[in-house]
């Protein structure tokens, strides 16, 4: 039973976040997956991150590169 509300919670938010669509055309239920969507979602997540690890790198070199205090 967990797994069922699980997997209810997931389609939920996936149709939330216009992944998952959900149509009844003419009495004829249907679920459609939007693949272009998807893929520009993740390749702007993906950007996003890189750019956070590329930031904190820079400011991990910029503490090691200070001097210490005395």
């Amino acid at each position: 039973m967990r797994a069922v509300v699980v997997i209810v919670v997931i389609m939920v938010v996936l149709g939330l976040v216009g992944w998952l669509q959900f149509s009844s055309p003419n009495g004829d239920p249907s679920l459609r997956m939007d693949t272009e969507k998807i893929k520009q979602d993740t390749s702007e997540m993906v950007e996003k991150v890189k750019d956070v690890v590329e930031g904190t790198a820079e400011n991990v070199d910029a503490r090691i590169d200070r001097e210490p205090l005395e």
